[in-house]
């Protein structure tokens, strides 16, 4: 190869390199330039999320109520799951079924964390709920809303179990925190009418009483 072809190769290779050399400088400035363009804070009222066929599938927004919820749509448009925290600071989380009704509701209102557990009509069938002092309670409905059965625990961590009639006849189960247990019968008022214990010598005892709740006689 003659020098004078030489000398045009090694200037073709640096022309080259310093144009690529440009060029990829100014990519790089011009990336730099777009993230510090790309703005930190959006303000809007609504977004909408949709998939590739323009289905609306999700919502972020504030509702009329001051709810600020996110809200989850299947396929057919139905609301499955929904996210939302009140204007007073009360969260909740629902779970609804394809007809809207909601299956099963998770919220913390007046000090109350409780799990609502809903049939597919959306009535509540049972309710597990603790209060701000960490006493835990659970509670079964019958399908027209009546409290049928509980289990709860007490400030001194005695727990009691309730059976009740619709008309409100109920049987109690307890334990207190020295360990003795107890069945009473109530009446539909509410007022005892028997009592099964056992006495702190260990004797079991029967105790009767009248439609007044007053002592009428024992065992």
């Amino acid at each position: 190869m003659q020098i004078s072809q030489r000398l045009n190769l090694i200037l073709t290779t640096v022309a080259a390199a310093i144009i690529g050399g440009a060029f990829g400088a100014w990519l790089l400035n011009a990336t730099i330039a777009d993230a510090a363009h790309t703005p930190k804070t959006i303000t809007a009222g609504k977004f909408v999320l949709v998939d590739t066929a323009g289905h609306t599938r999700a919502e972020l927004n504030v509702t009329d109520k001051g709810v600020a919820e996110v809200a989850i749509y299947d396929n057919d448009g139905h609301l499955r799951a929904g996210l939302g925290v009140a204007g007073d600071g009360a969260p909740g989380l629902g779970i609804y079924n394809s007809d809207g009704k909601t299956r099963i509701e998770l919220s913390t209102s007046g000090g109350v964390a409780r799990i609502d557990v809903r049939d597919s009509e959306g009535n509540i069938a049972g309710v597990l709920g603790a209060t701000k002092t960490g006493t835990p309670s659970l509670a079964l409905l019958d399908q027209k809303q009546n409290l049928r059965a509980s289990i709860e625990l007490g400030l001194s961590g005695d727990p009691s179990m309730r059976l009740r009639s619709v008309e409100g006849a109920a049987v109690g189960l307890d334990v207190t925190s020295d360990g003795r247990p107890g069945l009473a019968l109530l009446g539909k008022d509410g007022k005892t009418r028997a009592a099964l214990t056992l006495n702190a010598d260990g004797a079991g005892a029967l105790s009767l009483y009248d439609a007044s709740g007053n002592y009428s006689g024992g065992i």
